[in-house]
């Protein structure tokens, strides 16, 4: 196993925040928008936060699932049979 430097830290917590605050954030914006052109304030930002973090969530999911294919690959505990 690796060892984490803190460097690395920063860069994970970097890829977790952008993948968090973008979809939120732009969902939200979004259903603003959307609510101010049609009027149906507050349904189409409840919408669009609830979107987003669906989103993020699959966002994260995906991330994790990407680093520890890497350590499966290379040997690590799930390998053994």
């Amino acid at each position: 196993m690796t060892q984490l430097t803190p460097a690395g830290l920063v860069r994970i917590l970097g890829h977790v925040t952008l993948i968090m605050v973008i979809p939120i954030v732009g969902g939200t914006v979004a259903g603003l928008v959307a609510d101010g052109m049609l009027r149906t304030s507050p349904l189409l930002v409840m919408i669009g936060l609830v979107v987003g973090t669906l989103v993020s969530i699959i966002g994260i999911w995906l991330y994790i699932r990407a680093g520890t294919r890497g350590r499966r690959e290379s040997g690590g505990r799930g390998d053994r049979t």
